[in-house]
């Protein structure tokens, strides 16, 4: 896959415009089409910026030539690293992406873009997996990547990287990890390893962060919707109540993605894993502003709160291929608003 070619220019202009992070996916494209120079971008003040887009900036924090030295320091990692990039709009963009309402402006990359145009599946789980749960994502992503498909993940800890690793001992070894920060630098950096086998074997790290972002809390959740979007159907393997993993199966959903459980998720470990959690839900209610209403509705958001709403439930891939064929999805997941109710801040 070649990366289209542009002048530095235009790539650092772009590289500005991505850092805006106060700007709609509409309003970047124009300001992308308006704009001639990254000079154009980085003098402009808010109140410049608001008359373009026809949207008032005025209590907007715009530093453009700070903006302007971090995009010129990510072109310098980008040609280092031989990152490369696409942008919405761009021939070689995942078309799944451009479904979400917030799709991300422009995607870096190292690996084979390509990979994502065959069959994909996401899977997702907790850091604190147990023996069971780890060896249930390696399996089913094993079985994944014989049958071609390319497995979707995050890098992290637990479920993540075993669904990785078992991809690349699959015969497809396609895998994709899409990551909480800028690609230079791989989160955790004890899978850096892991990284440089995925690329090597045909498969793909990526992330919507400029080079040189750093990994931060609320990234990882930006990032976990990329993970929901790029696939068709999120496996969760074995996650609690509340936690990332369950955040992004309500991402599917939102995306019209089917969303699975794996039985790891109900075995006597996980139930464990389970009482572990109800204890830090606890400990919230009474030490946070609100906790009580965040625990709860962190509680609410639980693998068995989705299959009693008719969310499936598999023990191996086979019989996820086997539901999926039937387009069994789990009818009663949608709510009035098509979404639900789990997800209360």
């Amino acid at each position: 896959m070649l990366t289209m070619q542009i002048s530095e220019n235009e790539i650092i202009k772009r590289l500005i415009i991505s850092e805006a992070s106060f700007l709609t996916l509409k309003e970047k494209t124009l300001l992308q089409k308006k704009l001639d120079s990254f000079n154009d971008i980085a003098l402009m003040s808010n109140k410049e910026l608001s008359s373009i887009i026809n949207r008032s900036l005025i209590k907007t924090a715009w530093d453009g030539k700070k903006v302007l030295k971090k995009a010129q320091t990510a072109n310098f990692l980008m040609q280092k690293f031989g990152i490369r990039w696409s942008f919405f709009g761009d021939s070689d963009y995942p078309a799944l992406l451009t479904e979400m309402k917030d799709s991300p402006y422009v995607i870096f990359y190292r690996g084979n873009l390509d990979c994502l145009k065959a069959n994909c599946v996401s899977m997702v789980g907790t850091r604190r997996a147990t023996f069971t749960g780890k060896n249930a994502a390696f399996d089913f992503a094993r079985e994944a990547s014989d049958n071609g498909e390319t497995v979707i993940s995050g890098l992290a800890y637990g479920i993540d990287i075993a669904s990785h690793r078992g991809a690349l001992a699959g015969k497809s070894a396609k895998t994709a990890a899409v990551l909480p920060g800028g690609i230079d630098s791989i989160v955790p950096a004890g899978h850096s390893k892991t990284a440089v086998q995925i690329v090597e074997n045909g498969g793909l790290i990526l992330s919507e962060y400029t080079p040189g972002t750093p990994a931060q809390p609320f990234r990882f959740v930006q990032r976990n919707r990329i993970i929901a979007a790029l696939s068709p159907a999120t496996v969760v393997v074995q996650a609690p109540a509340g936690s990332g993993a369950m955040i992004t199966a309500g991402l599917a959903l939102d995306y019209n993605r089917y969303v699975f459980f794996h039985e790891a998720c109900f075995n006597q470990e996980a139930k464990a894993l389970d009482a572990i959690n109800a204890q830090k839900l606890s400990a919230m209610a009474l030490r946070e502003k609100n906790g009580q209403k965040k625990a709860y509705a962190k509680s609410l958001n639980s693998p068995e709160r989705y299959v009693s709403e008719g969310a499936p439930v598999v023990k191996n891939y086979a019989e996820y291929c086997a539901l999926k064929n039937e387009d069994f999805c789990g009818i009663n997941l949608k709510k009035d608003n098509g979404q639900l109710n789990l997800f209360i801040d």
